[in-house]
C-alpha cells in the first residue's frame, strides 16, 4: 500500500471518528434542549398558578366598603357570604395547585 493510499485511509477513518462525534453532540444537544423546554414549560405552570393564587389572594383580602351598620341578624349573615365564596375559591385553587404540583413531580419521577 502506498503513502498516499494509507493517508487517504487514516483521512476516511478520521471522517468516519469526526462524524460520529457530530451526531453524539448533536443528539446531546437535541436532549439538553428538551430538559429546558420540560423546566421552562414547568415554570411556566408553576407561573399562571401562582397568577391564578395572586388573583384569589387579591379578592379575599380586598376590603369591601364600608355599609351602615344596623344590628340586625340580616346584614350580619349578608357579611358571611363573602367570606364563605373566598373561603370555597381558596380551596378550588389549592386543590388546584395540589393536583398540578403532584402531576408535575409523577412526570418527572417517570422520566429520570
Amino acid at each position: 500500500m502506498s503513502t498516499l493510499e494509507s493517508r487517504k485511509q487514516a483521512l476516511l477513518a478520521e471522517s468516519e471518528v469526526n462524524r460520529i462525534e457530530l451526531i453524539k453532540d448533536w443528539e446531546a444537544l437535541k436532549d439538553e434542549a428538551n430538559r429546558v423546554k420540560k423546566h421552562l414549560r414547568t415554570a411556566g405552570s408553576i407561573a399562571s398558578s401562582a397568577a391564578v393564587l395572586a388573583t384569589v389572594a387579591s379578592l379575599v383580602l380586598r376590603r369591601r366598603p364600608e355599609q351602615p351598620s344596623a344590628p340586625s341578624e340580616n346584614n350580619h349573615a349578608h357579611a358571611k357570604v363573602p367570606w364563605v365564596a373566598a373561603a370555597l375559591n381558596g380551596a378550588r385553587v389549592g386543590a388546584s395547585l395540589f393536583f398540578k404540583v403532584r402531576s408535575m413531580m409523577r412526570d418527572r419521577h417517570r422520566t429520570e
